[in-house]
């Protein structure tokens, strides 16, 4: 892997007309799944990135239209499916306890989803002496087996832990499984680095994005900087120290991707992925690239 590069090339852009604020997107089917992190709506879109249909996911008393405030939302950031028909999405806990939400939504012989307050597994997440002086702001999820991996933007550390564990503490609310952390640096913009903000997996590699905002901390929004997608490689159940990280190419402007999803494997060493955007109050976008590695 050392000194290997990727290459990035973008071969679709378009708006994503009817999910606000795109935060995580997965491939279901011929289609797509796709949340928004101020909305209480799971989406479903064809293969052109329609919108089929909205499903509530997350309750509450303060729906106005399809967005909810930003002091009470759920801010649903982190989005992977955990097996065939199952999903799994998590709040970012940077407000507490409005953001310390898990919903598991389940799509077998009938559609269902079960929310759940994670704020004890969150409070000690914030807590663990590598977080001190950092927020929590969990932006992305990504299973590799049988093993979950949280990705924290601000401080880039992974939480890594058994699904099943997990799975366990949300329908008990208690015993949360205590996670192996891992922390990388990564890239800067204007001497600002960047932070995680989409993961999946392909084979024994992570998948992941990265973007660059100006923001004093994970509760306001700020100038958008760019964004980068990497690589990092899993050997016996352990991260490798090197990641392979590119910036996105260039459209003109900046972009803030915030999830990443495999829509095609091309060959062993090509995929295709599809990647939204959130502009913070202008319209979403979803983009179509290629990894060569």
């Amino acid at each position: 892997m050392h000194n290997r590069k990727i290459e990035l090339k973008i071969d679709h852009f378009q708006i994503l007309e009817d999910v606000p604020s795109a935060s995580g997107v997965v491939k279901y089917g011929d289609g797509f799944y796709a949340v928004g992190d101020d909305s209480p709506y799971l989406f479903q879109l064809d293969s052109e990135f329609k919108l089929i249909s909205k499903r509530l996911i997350y309750s509450t008393e303060k729906l106005e239209g399809i967005t909810l405030p930003k002091f009470f939302k759920p801010d649903f950031e982190a989005m992977e499916m955990i097996s065939a028909n199952d999903i799994l999405i998590l709040g970012s806990g940077s407000k507490s306890p409005e953001r310390d939400v898990c919903v598991h939504v389940e799509m077998g012989k009938e559609f269902k989803h079960t929310e759940y307050d994670i704020s004890l597994f969150y409070y000690y997440l914030r807590n663990l002496e590598i977080m001190q002086g950092f927020e929590l702001d969990i932006e992305a999820l990504a299973m590799h087996g049988e093993v979950l991996h949280l990705f924290n933007r601000g401080r880039n550390l992974i939480f890594s832990f058994s699904l099943t564990d997990f799975l366990s503490y949300c329908k008990t609310g208690i015993d949360f499984p205590i996670p192996k952390v891992n922390l990388f640096s990564l890239p800067k913009i204007q001497g600002l680095e960047a932070g995680f903000s989409g993961a999946t997996t392909f084979g024994n590699c992570i998948v992941f994005t990265a973007a660059v905002e100006d923001a004093p901390n994970a509760f306001e929004d700020g100038e958008i900087l760019g964004s980068f997608l990497g690589l990092i490689e899993i050997k016996n159940g352990e991260f490798l120290d090197e990641i392979r990280i590119e910036s996105l190419p260039d459209l003109g402007f900046p972009l803030k991707v915030e999830s990443v999803a495999v829509s095609r494997v091309i060959s062993e060493s090509e995929i295709e992925v599809v990647l939204v955007t959130d502009n913070d109050g202008e319209p979403s976008e979803v983009i179509q690239m290629r990894i060569r590695f």
